[in-house]
C-alpha cells in the first residue's frame, strides 16, 4: 500500500498495488482511457525511458522485486516453460526476471539440488549447436528448498 502524504500533488491518495504473475497473457486491448495500452519490458520502464506519474516507478520496482523473490522460493519459473523443457530454457526464464546472465553450470547445480523442483521427462531434444539436451517437466513441489538464491550481482534483496 502506498499512501505517504504528498505522493500525489492533487491531494492525499492511497494506492494499493497487486502483483499478478501469469504465463502467456493475451495482448492488452486499448480503451478510451488507455489508448496506448501495451506490454512493455519492466526494465525498459524502470530505466526512466517511459514517463510515469507520481511514485509509480517505485511501485513498479517493488512489484518487480516481489516477482524476483517469488522466483527464488517457488517453482513458479516452470510455468513459463512448455510442458517439457530443457534446463537452458528454464534458465532463460530466470535470466529474464532477474535481469542478469547466469552461469549455466551453477544454474544446473542449483536446479538439481532443489529436490522435486523438476523431474526428468523422457527423451532428449536435439539442439541447434552441441549435443542433445535432456528434457524435464515441473516437479511436485511448489516451495523450493534450498531456494534458487540470486547472486549479489542480481540486485537488492528484501529481508
Amino acid at each position: 500500500m502506498y499512501g505517504e502524504p504528498g505522493r500525489d500533488p492533487r491531494g492525499r491518495v492511497v494506492s494499493v498495488a497487486y502483483l499478478a504473475i501469469a504465463p502467456r497473457l493475451p495482448e492488452p486491448i486499448a480503451g478510451t482511457d488507455a489508448a496506448g495500452a501495451c506490454w512493455m519490458p519492466a526494465e525498459h520502464v524502470l530505466s526512466a525511458r517511459v514517463e510515469l506519474a507520481f511514485d509509480h516507478r517505485r511501485i513498479l520496482a517493488d512489484g518487480v522485486e516481489c516477482a524476483r523473490v517469488k522466483l527464488e522460493h517457488t517453482a513458479l519459473g516452470t510455468a513459463f516453460c512448455g510442458e517439457t523443457f530443457t534446463i537452458s530454457e528454464l534458465q532463460q526464464v530466470y535470466e529474464a526476471v532477474w535481469g542478469v546472465q547466469l552461469d549455466p553450470r551453477n544454474f544446473y547445480r542449483k536446479v538439481q539440488s532443489a529436490h522435486g523442483f523438476i523431474v526428468a521427462a523422457g527423451p532428449m531434444r536435439r539442439t541447434e549447436n552441441g549435443r542433445p539436451a535432456r528434457l524435464f517437466k515441473a516437479g511436485p513441489v511448489q516451495v523450493l528448498y534450498p531456494p534458487m538464491v540470486r547472486s549479489a550481482q542480481s540486485g537488492p534483496r528484501r529481508p
